[in-house]
């Protein structure tokens, strides 16, 4: 059955019930039981419909807070019409007619000014200055309402001439009677003029809808403060012409679209021609369905809830838990599955051209490091040349020589010469290890000190003295020093005694100082190293310059040098 037909005949339904509940109020028969027969048959009717409204109300509406205010004027209005069933076919005594008397007044009262609330907070957008408004109106219906309550003690609503217990029979208004009614007629009139303004929005279709038994309420309310004849006649009533009216404008709001619901969800899914889902009770028995969503056994259900999806031939079927059942729906994803099988294909292809490229890399960086060290060997050997050769003599000293003193004394050369080429090669490695093609003092000091220690070997009183070891200087300063005191130890191993050796640093420049006691002639170097400045001290005329005297070389001489940023220079100690 689509939404067209379940709607008429549930109107339908309501129609033939008011009518029915409108026949049994006309009934005039002495007979006492048919006629109250007739009463409680309508008074069922209502409260029947009422209550199925509220439940309509509860599951329908969309917006919470107009759904609290529609769902507590449907409570009320089963409130009232089981307070009027009470009041005539329960309680028979005085007091409980006039207790039930001004129970009337509480739906009365909250009726209309949840009736404005409901209008107020339809399409409303700043809800908390709504919410303020609702709470003065609730708080000014509650003191009218304590007004009807505590009426036997100030008579204000209703006088009495007659002495306690009071009856509804014989009474007339008072003052804060007009006020309540002033108060109705107020909400009532605000709510009509909110639900018409509201009813214009452009897009809402049968606006009049709830205009309509608006105006009627306002009309009959107005009618029945002044007691017209023909409202007693027409529509005596007053609990079931106001539930019917106030009903009637909201029910009206609901169909214009004023009031949004959650209707029709069979059409929803007939028409969601691009989902392919079902909604089912928690036996699996299915209530909506679109689409070619195929039928399912109770046991792929259950595995497709416990893993939330399964996935079959390209098909994913989802599932999500319901009030009341479950929810099932159907992805097509096999053009999602291609192209995941193309990006997975690609992505291996690319992980092994990766892995090529790595393998290259790392040959290419492993061969750099072959020829970089390839490099460094040769300089290094041709750097130290000199020494290799020199070695090599030594070696061949050392086989052909018979003397235990002269196999000794060679046999310290060649350890020198050794551990300068050790150093030396430690110095080149630190050099090209380091950034900026740089060294320390301090590397220059332990070469020193390794160099100054094998010539113990040699017989020889080796002294070394190095300034400001944390500075970092230019290598190949720092390489020419090393060379320097080595060239002077080979050239003068056979003749010398001691060697002071000493290094400082002069605005960035290297100065080279050197106390040699030897028997030999430095002379003879002056034509190796021109940089060399050299003089001879003799215990008469103290310092003189060996390069420009004749005469033989003895005591204690001294040379010098400098590197750095400057120009070599010769300089004497």
């Amino acid at each position: 059955m689509t939404y067209s037909k379940k709607r008429a005949l549930s109107y339908g339904v309501i129609l033939i019930s008011v009518l029915l509940a409108y026949f049994c109020r006309q009934v005039r028969t002495e007979n006492v039981f048919m006629r109250n027969l007739a009463d409680q048959c309508r008074s069922c009717i209502y409260l029947g419909m009422y209550c199925a409204w509220v439940i309509y109300l509860g599951k329908h509406v969309v917006h919470k807070k107009t759904r609290r205010c529609l769902t507590a004027i449907g409570c009320l209005m089963v409130f009232w019409f089981f307070v009027r069933t009470v009041k005539f076919h329960i309680f028979h005594d005085p007091l409980g007619e006039h207790i039930c008397w001004y129970l009337y007044y509480i739906p009365m009262i909250l009726i209309p000014v949840l009736g404005l609330a409901a209008a107020m907070f339809l399409g409303e957008k700043e809800e908390e200055k709504t919410v303020r408004k609702i709470i003065i109106l609730l708080t000014v219906a509650a003191i009218l309402i304590v007004s009807v309550f505590t009426n036997d003690l100030h008579q204000l609503v209703f006088r009495f001439s007659k002495q306690p217990p009071f009856s509804d029979k014989d009474y007339s208004y008072g003052i804060v009677f007009m006020v309540i009614q002033g108060w109705i007629l107020i909400c009532l009139t605000g709510m009509e003029i909110i639900l018409i303004r509201k009813s214009r929005i452009p897009g809402k279709k049968q606006f009049w809808l709830p205009v309509i038994p608006g105006i009627l309420l306002l009309g009959w309310n107005i009618g029945n403060i002044l007691r017209l004849p023909f409202i007693k006649i027409i529509a005596g009533d007053m609990t079931a012409v106001c539930c019917l009216l106030m009903a009637a404008i909201f029910q009206g709001c609901i169909l214009c679209g004023l009031i949004q619901t959650n209707n029709r969800y069979f059409e929803l899914f007939q028409t969601s021609g691009g989902l392919d889902a079902e909604i089912t009770d928690h036996s699996f028995l299915r209530y909506y369905h679109s689409g070619d969503f195929p039928e399912l056994s109770p046991e792929l259900r259950k595995i497709i809830i416990d893993r939330s999806s399964v996935q079959e031939q390209g098909i994913r079927i989802n599932h999500i838990p319901i009030r009341g059942g479950h929810l099932f729906w159907s992805e097509d994803i096999s053009v999602l599955l291609d192209q995941y099988q193309d990006i997975r294909e690609q992505q291996e292809e690319l992980t092994a051209r990766n892995r090529l490229l790595q393998k290259a890399y790392q040959k290419e960086a492993e061969r750099r490091k072959t020829e970089e060290q390839n490099r460094l060997l040769n300089m290094i050997q041709n750097q130290t040349a000199g020494q290799l050769e020199l070695l090599s003599q030594f070696m061949d000293e050392l086989e052909r020589t018979e003397s235990r003193e002269q196999y000794d004394r060679i046999l310290g050369k060649i350890v020198v010469v050794g551990t300068y080429l050790k150093r030396r090669k430690n110095l080149v490695l630190t050099q090209y290890t380091s950034d900026g093609n740089l060294l320390t003092m301090e590397d220059l000091r332990q070469s020193l000190a390794e160099s100054c220690d094998s010539l113990k070997l040699c017989r020889i009183r080796a002294a070394y003295y190095v300034e400001n070891v944390d500075v970092w200087l230019n290598a190949d300063d720092i390489l020419k020093c090393y060379d320097t005191f080595e060239w002077l130890v080979e050239r003068l191993v056979d003749t010398m005694q001691s060697v002071f050796y000493r290094v400082s640093q002069i605005d960035d420049a290297l100065r080279i100082s050197v106390h040699i006691v030897s028997e030999a002639d430095l002379r003879g170097f002056m034509s190796e190293r021109p940089e060399l400045k050299v003089q001879q001290e003799d215990e008469t005329n103290g310092l003189s310059d060996v390069s420009s005297s004749e005469r033989e070389a003895e005591d204690d001489q001294f040379c010098g040098m400098q590197y750095g940023n400057t120009e070599c220079s010769d300089d004497s100690s």
